[in-house]
């Protein structure tokens, strides 16, 4: 008789424990689709119709991820202009780990900047693309640039480029759009080891990785214009133009704390094949 209640209280216990098992949801895992055909960096959505867009309520971004063997693509959709917070300035940096961890000791700084000749040619070369003399005197004729740099950094920020030119991989790259009131972000990570690119996730179809988002917050140029407008060195929007870096230009009245920085993280796994 004991026996059999005791038979009886394990069988419960297992039960209890299978419908825990079954009902508690999984840890979220966003899947990436493969692609044949890479889309074109534009900065526009039309192309990622059909795809499953996941959402991040807690800043109002809508994103989907594409692979194929060579690179990861992501969209990223500001439905909230309230989150883009001082994004035009900081640029958005997409880490990558591989070890499931959120680990920011590298990632890829994707910002738009306007530079003159001298900084285009400048740019251009670090992440090794060569350029003859006739190029560069095109380049150094023209007044300014605008340009959607993408580099790879490490935990400090600072940027790491290439040490010999690159040909064999795509470069990272982006582009913005709008949709009435949408803001769009469109991106392109090469999936390559980084002995190959500084700016590679290390990683290959069908792997796991875990990607964050990163944005907002406070530039090293407008940490110092607070400091100049604190000191009484110069005030309003005077300082706020870093026109020989092209870095940022405009007001600073965000409040004594300044412009807020988000950040998430998600679990991405990476398409086999299609």
């Amino acid at each position: 008789m004991i026996k059999n209640k005791l038979i009886l209280g394990l069988i419960q216990v297992a039960a209890v424990f299978l419908f825990f098992s079954i009902s508690l949801p999984a840890e979220n895992i966003v899947q990436s689709t493969w692609t044949a055909s890479p889309p074109q960096i534009d900065g526009q959505s039309e192309e990622w119709q059909g795809d499953a867009m996941a959402f991040e309520k807690s800043v109002g971004v809508d994103y989907a991820f594409r692979n194929d063997g060579r690179n990861l693509y992501v969209l990223f959709i500001f439905k909230e202009p309230k989150f883009l917070s001082s994004i035009d300035m900081t640029g958005i940096t997409l880490y990558a780990n591989t070890l499931g961890k959120k680990d920011k000791d590298w990632g890829v700084r994707f910002v738009k900047k306007t530079v003159n000749g001298e900084q285009l040619i400048d740019y251009m070369e670090k992440m090794g693309q060569p350029l003859t003399e006739e190029r560069k005197l095109e380049l150094k004729n023209k007044p300014q640039f605008i340009i959607f740099a993408a580099t790879a950094v490490n935990k400090k920020g600072e940027d790491i480029f290439p040490a010999a030119p690159i040909q064999e991989i795509d470069l990272p790259g982006f582009r913005i759009g709008r949709q009435q009131n949408l803001v769009l972000y469109e991106f392109r990570i090469p999936l390559a080891s980084r002995e190959v690119h500084p700016a590679g996730i290390g990683t290959e179809p069908g792997e796991d990785i875990k990607i964050g988002f990163e944005w907002g917050g406070m530039t090293k140029e407008m940490k110092e214009t607070m400091r100049g407008q604190t000191r009484g060195t110069g005030t309003g929007s005077d300082m706020a133009k870093e026109t020989a870096t092209g870095t940022y230009e405009g007001s600073l009245s965000t409040g004594p704390g300044g412009p807020k920085k988000y950040s998430f993280w998600v679990d991405v796994k990476l398409a086999q094949t299609e």
